[in-house]
């Protein structure tokens, strides 16, 4: 053999060694010692392989008590982990605006790298502060939310020991602790979320954020803030800072003067956010808040239950499953306080929603195959006429004062109950503008893939 023959079979021989160990390499378990010595071994057959560890269940995972030290405590910043950071928000608005901040907040959470903790909705705008405090979590599914996001999502619930939802007492230790205030420059005050803060038992001094964080610096009075910038001012490891930037705003109702926490970080309102340059982004479908965060947020089954027999009985339907229908949110109570021409010329009349729902009809049948006539309609209208109208038309509504809704259930569900009746439909008719119809309609193109349509003011198209 010469010595060009000898060298291409040592070559050969070396790749073939090399090739082989390249597979019981890989083919080793993931929790063994990849040291040298240990694959060796192992290829020698003289270190048995252990099995594989089995996924653990995805809830888990990402199962709350992870992510705190141990259970509710009576002060928040003892439960709260050293080696985590976290994000949370307050709100002073109705069901949904409520709704749309927090879920503003939590996509906050997911690009700063905090955890969120989200707090219950808060007696104000539409209810009475007899009725207390309500928990995300009653109404909204957070396991799916985790398991669709994969990353941990709490409740304060879940890190501070809260009173009763109906008690008028503050918790026994009320904390201090610095935020954040999303208020324009013109506005002397932050959002004082009194009746959520008082639940929570919390004492909050607030800082002004600086300009760049809004979405227009230029315009004063412009409300809106830009997310993006709000993560690079949190983002918990390396946050930008600018001299100058921390400028108090408001002290403590007790007179606490704190800069705002970093461990956690907290804002006083958070619905004016945008991800990009358009203000009011949940109005539109690729809304990247709403496609990342909230269309993860379903129901609850137990909510999802009870607002089946509501829409059973209304629909007067005897079997289990209900029929395909179209649901119609005629928004027109305080809407005529927006109204800045003849309220008869600025609310949309019924004929309005029923072109609509005409149209709907006809898209429903394209897409579907199916004729789908019944219709149920929610609406905070109080006249009697306008009810009469809507018998006439054949549609049907829910009856919250024959099904006794508020003594059974409280002030809370009797909107909670048709905001959820409208998510069922397979098309839906909403009010322009409405916030409660902009989120339903979301609703049911992404859950229902149905067909959705709005009414312009006084109707016109």
């Amino acid at each position: 053999m010469n010595f060009r023959s000898a060298l291409l079979s040592i070559c050969c021989f070396a790749f073939l060694m090399t090739l082989s160990m390249f597979y019981y390499a890989i083919s080793i378990p993931q929790n063994m010692d990849y040291s040298c010595v240990n694959i060796v071994r192992a290829l020698n057959g003289t270190t048995p392989q252990t099995p594989t560890r089995e996924r653990p269940p995805e809830t888990d995972v990402w199962e709350t008590s992870k992510y705190v030290r141990t259970v509710p405590q009576a002060r928040f910043q003892d439960n709260l982990r050293k080696d985590t950071f976290y994000l949370t928000s307050w709100t002073k608005a109705g069901f949904t605006n409520q709704f749309i901040g927090y879920v503003n907040m939590v996509y906050l959470g997911t690009v700063s790298d905090r955890i969120p903790i989200i707090p219950p909705f808060a007696p104000d705008d539409h209810i009475s502060s007899s009725a207390g405090p309500l928990p995300f979590g009653e109404i909204f599914d957070l396991d799916r939310l985790r398991r669709s996001l994969r990353k941990p999502v709490l409740e304060w619930s879940d890190v501070k020991s809260l009173p009763p939802r109906l008690s008028l007492d503050a918790p026994s230790s009320v904390e201090q602790f610095g935020c954040w205030s999303t208020r324009p420059p013109h506005e002397k005050e932050p959002f004082l979320a009194h009746n959520l803060l008082h639940h929570l038992g919390l004492d909050i001094s607030y800082t002004r954020l600086p300009e760049y964080i809004r979405q227009d610096p230029s315009l004063a009075a412009h409300s809106h803030i830009a997310l993006m910038p709000l993560a690079q001012k949190i983002y918990s490891l390396n946050p930008l800072t600018h001299s100058g930037d921390e400028i108090l705003m408001a002290p403590s109702p007790h007179g606490a003067k704190l800069s705002p926490n970093n461990h956690l970080a907290c804002f006083d309102f958070m619905y004016y956010a945008s991800v990009g340059t358009q203000p009011y982004e949940w109005q539109s479908s690729w809304s990247p808040v709403w496609r990342h965060i909230g269309r993860y947020l379903e129901f609850t089954e137990p909510i999802i239950d009870i607002v089946k027999g509501y829409v059973r009985r209304a629909l007067q339907v005897i079997t289990y499953e209900l029929p395909p229908f179209i649901t119609v949110h005629a928004r027109r109570g305080d809407f005529v306080h927006q109204c800045w021409d003849v309220p008869s010329q600025c609310l949309a009349p019924l004929s309005a929603y029923v072109r609509k729902v005409k149209e709907i009809q006809g898209a429903i049948f394209v897409k579907f195959g199916i004729k789908v006539t019944e219709v149920l309609i929610t609406s905070d209208e109080t006249d009697l006429a306008f009810w009469k109208e809507v018998q006439a038309e054949g549609w049907k509504y829910i009856d919250h004062v024959a099904e006794r809704t508020l003594d059974q259930y409280g002030e809370w569900y009797v909107p909670i109950i048709d905001i959820v009746a409208q998510s069922m439909g397979i098309g839906f008719v909403g009010s322009i503008d409405s916030t409660v119809s902009i989120v339903s309609a979301h609703r049911v193109e992404d859950w229902n893939q149905g067909i959705t349509r709005m009414v312009n003011w006084g109707g016109r198209e």
